[in-house]
């Protein structure tokens, strides 16, 4: 049998050793890289030498043991530069006597053992109440129909754990693991692209059509990265407090609401705002190491704008080392590919924002190209005619008005935004659409 020893936890590029364990009958070991071979071993200590590719991409990295005839007997599988399972979340359903799923709960578990600190659960893409553990009811539906019921886990320390079920149409049981969803763009008036019938055969693995299970356009993921303070969007933004005046109290000082933008340039009621701090640490788990960014607790659109989260929220703690802006957005891609969620990632840039990442911006936008995570950069410092910025073109929010249209964008974009559900598990850049869907306006969400 064979095990991977060399576990990657985070993102990788390069060239990097692989360690397998092998026990017998092994007699040869084969990795390989997105189907083609990386590299033969037949002897402790059973490692090879693998090349990644100088970027950042989406990998399945694959180890085969053979016996002395050549025949595989062992295998095992990892995906690189995607969402690992440091955190894992079951659905357990609940059938009643005629078969149908009636109730559903939860169980996890993390590298850490730690306790969750927030769970979310929805029913084609409408949010159900969770209270721990505990049994939840499953909405009625038509069996005739399929459904997907998909669970999210947030630990300390930013790890997450998701699990997605499918219920009812063609399925005669759920398939809780082998799905890939795929972020796309739908036109503003889009009859009849809300349902998986719509997009039979019009997701392509190469020539091979991939059969839609579900269609769903749930609450969206924003993920912000920014340096730690506040201190430059209170100077550019304000903190949003407003006079009151009132023509029937003449000859009286008006009211001064500090809150009076809290609600103003809001995205969706249910959409979810975190931030994701530059500023990283080195955990030690079974697993391996791994580096952590720390992130912020969720926000949503029903307590507060997007003006309120700039000017209010801040990293807890003393200011770290250098920033890792770079790295810490191509982290942020991966939280939101791993939301399988309508999403996007905003960097949100100073008048100094210094950088020692280890990867380069044009790395890491490619990157988020490839997983399919949009990037929307602004800026409080916008860059000069001729002034090269290596993150290209950025919005320019230094002011409440320059925000406010740079918010309206993210949220047409947001809207637009759906997800389809596909059997099987693929890596996000080996999946197009086809000419027909993109004849009627669909796109690729990036």
């Amino acid at each position: 049998m064979v095990a991977f020893l060399t576990l990657f936890l985070g993102l990788i590029a390069g060239v990097h050793p692989v360690a397998v364990s092998v026990t017998a009958p092994v007699s040869l070991v084969e990795v390989e890289l997105d189907g083609t071979i990386a590299g033969r071993t037949r002897s402790a200590p059973w490692t090879v030498s693998v090349d990644f590719g100088p970027d950042l991409a989406p990998h399945e990295l694959v180890a085969r043991g053979l016996d002395a005839e050549g025949h595989e007997v062992s295998r095992t599988r990892q995906w690189i530069n995607l969402p690992r399972s440091a955190a894992e979340v079951q659905i357990l359903i609940q059938r009643n006597e005629k078969g149908t799923a009636a109730s559903a709960r939860l169980s996890w578990e993390s590298v850490f053992s730690e306790a969750p600190k927030a769970l979310a659960v929805t029913f084609d893409g409408r949010p159900i109440d969770v209270k721990g553990n505990e049994s939840f009811p499953i909405p009625t539906y038509d069996p005739l129909t399929t459904h997907l019921l998909s669970a999210s886990v947030e630990f300390p320390k930013g790890l997450r754990g998701r699990a997605d079920t499918v219920i009812g149409g063609r399925t005669s049981s759920e398939a809780a693991s082998e799905l890939t969803a795929v972020a796309v763009r739908l036109p503003a008036v889009a009859p009849g692209l809300t349902e998986p019938a719509a997009f039979e055969g019009g997701v392509l693995r190469g020539a091979t059509p991939l059969r839609p299970v579900a269609v769903e356009r749930g609450p969206a993921e924003v993920l912000i990265v920014r340096s730690l303070s506040n201190s430059e969007a209170v100077q550019h933004l304000g903190r949003g407090g407003r006079a009151l005046f009132d023509q029937n109290r003449r000859g009286t000082m008006p009211p001064y609401d500090p809150e009076a933008l809290r609600l103003e340039m809001r995205l969706g009621d249910l959409d979810r705002v975190s931030f994701l701090w530059p500023i990283s640490q080195v955990f030690s788990s079974p697993q391996g190491n791994s580096e952590l960014f720390a992130g912020s607790r969720f926000f949503t659109g029903r307590d507060q704008g997007m003006h309120w989260l700039l000017t209010r929220v801040s990293h807890p703690g003393a200011p770290g080392p250098d920033p890792k802006f770079a790295d810490a957005t191509a982290v942020a891609g991966l939280h939101a590919l791993e939301s399988c969620a309508r999403r996007a990632v905003v960097l949100v840039l100073g008048h100094k924002s210094s950088d020692v990442s280890r990867y380069t911006p044009a790395m890491v936008k490619t990157y988020l190209d490839r997983i399919r995570v949009p990037l929307y950069v602004w800026t409080f410092d916008p860059v000069a005619p001729g002034k090269l910025d290596p993150w290209g073109p950025a919005e320019n929010i230094s002011d409440t008005g320059k925000l406010r249209v740079a918010v309206e964008r993210l949220k047409k974009d947001l809207d637009s935004q759906a997800v389809v559900w596909v059997e099987g598990r693929h890596l996000p850049q080996q999946l197009e659409l086809s000419e027909g869907l993109k004849a009627k306006g669909v796109a690729l969400a990036r």
